[in-house]
């Protein structure tokens, strides 16, 4: 009887349809192992100036194909102050020029306020005021994932890979990041570097 019960049970295992090679699971990605997408864009309030070209600024819709260096600031960020007064102090020397494509986005909006970052970086009362656009970004704002052509399932920090304050990231015309830097405080031949880019 135990000979007859192995057989049929051999039979219908052989059989039997079904998968017969081992599955892949799919890990769900560690954040050491984030990959963000490619090419990225970000659609975001700005300060309201004039030399913020509106309301809202596409960043990859108003560099219309041209490079954008990206300066990532918050508040209280003594060398975000140096670079943006080392920046601006080249552009009113006219060593940089006022159509160069340099836009600065605010990096924490959760806990620093709109009001606070108006103050810091786009006043006239300001030694910081930007002579450039201020994007004024929202808690969890999410990038855009180009490629795809729809907003990322996270924030535009994790997207931008968690840029450091002060840092710079420049974006081609396409999204891509062609070239980044985290120095502290205000380097004449960083932002030479930089401007090579543009």
């Amino acid at each position: 009887m135990r000979i007859n019960l192995a057989h049929i049970t051999v039979a219908l295992i052989l059989l039997l349809p079904g998968c017969t090679t081992p599955v892949e699971v799919e890990e769900p990605v560690s954040e050491n192992e984030f990959q963000p997408p490619e090419r990225l864009n970000l659609v975001a309030d700005t300060a309201g100036r004039e030399i913020d070209r509106g309301e809202t600024m596409d960043v990859l819709g108003d560099a219309d194909g041209q490079n954008t260096m990206i300066l990532w600031v918050s508040t209280g960020c003594s060398g975000c102050h140096d670079w943006t007064e080392m920046i601006s102090d080249e552009m009113r020397s006219g060593n940089i020029s006022n159509d160069t494509r340099i836009i600065t986005i605010h990096r924490y909006p959760s806990f620093e306020s709109r009001e606070e970052m108006i103050n810091t970086y786009a006043s006239n009362e300001s030694s910081t005021n930007s002579l450039w656009p201020v994007l004024l970004t929202y808690d969890g704002q999410p990038a855009i994932d180009v490629e795809k052509g729809k907003e990322t399932d996270y924030d535009f920090a994790k997207a931008f890979e968690t840029p450091a304050t002060p840092s710079f990231t420049i974006l081609d015309g396409t999204g891509k990041t062609i070239w980044k830097n985290k120095e502290y405080w205000a380097d004449s031949t960083v932002l030479e570097e930089a401007l090579s880019y543009l």
